[in-house]
């Protein structure tokens, strides 16, 4: 697969069609900097659709590409899992794509084109997860992944592969790996969503953010729902 606005196209009208989701101009923003870059930052507000759209363009990804890999690594199981759950939704909920899948599991899918996604909890070390290797590395909860797991263990899996892509998403907590990529590695693009776009395009209300102004501090309605590293506060 070549990496061009031709696929950003394709991509979205094929989500759109078969999944039967209508993106959000920012999802939309979202596929196409997937498409067109290696490495890619994704900081979100919450309940603005992230993991959604995550999860229907590795569908895509996987059914488009013959023997392909893409792994979902979280710092726990349920974490990895809910990602990963939200990927068999989608295939599941297609006739034709969901006969196009060989195997399924809690954990991994595999389909006819000997492509598979599957989903990996790392642990408090990382041990459990090496050996694995993928074309694309989505990295869930990246801001409070370990820094040592994430450069000895998770980066590492795509060593072999020229065109391997790291997609890190999650809410921005410390300074850690994922505030580097951020901010200080040129590799990433980064795909910033606060709760003002979210509210543009309709995916949330104006009232739900005045609620959750009333209810959270300062500090963790920043982190939340404008979407910015504690250490930016």
């Amino acid at each position: 697969m070549e990496n061009n606005i031709i696929d950003f196209n394709e991509a979205v009208e094929w989500i759109e069609c078969w999944l039967g989701f209508k993106l959000r101009n920012y999802q939309k923003n979202f596929v196409k900097e997937c498409l067109l870059n290696k490495r890619i930052a994704s900081i979100w507000c919450r309940q603005s659709g992230e993991s959604t759209i995550v999860a229907a363009l590795v569908l895509y990804l996987a059914l488009i590409n013959k023997v392909f890999s893409i792994l979902i690594v979280a710092p726990s199981l349920p974490q990895s899992s809910e990602l990963f759950l939200k990927v068999r939704n989608f295939a599941e909920s297609n006739e034709i794509i969901n006969k196009s899948i060989k195997t399924i599991s809690q954990t991994e899918m595999t389909f006819e084109n000997k492509s598979r996604i599957k989903s990996l909890p790392c642990g408090p070390f990382g041990n459990t997860i090496r050996g694995y290797s993928g074309d694309i590395i989505v990295i869930e909860e990246s801001g409070i992944m370990k820094d040592d797991i994430v450069n000895e263990v998770i980066i590492p899996m795509i060593a072999a592969k020229p065109d391997g892509k790291i997609i890190k998403i999650g809410t921005p907590r410390a300074k850690n790996h994922f505030y580097h990529s951020c901010f200080n590695d040129k590799k990433y693009s980064v795909v910033h969503v606060p709760w003002q776009t979210a509210v543009r395009d309709g995916q949330i209300t104006q009232e739900f953010i005045d609620e959750q102004m009333e209810n959270l501090t300062d500090m963790q309605f920043m982190c939340e729902y404008e979407a910015v590293f504690l250490t930016q506060i």
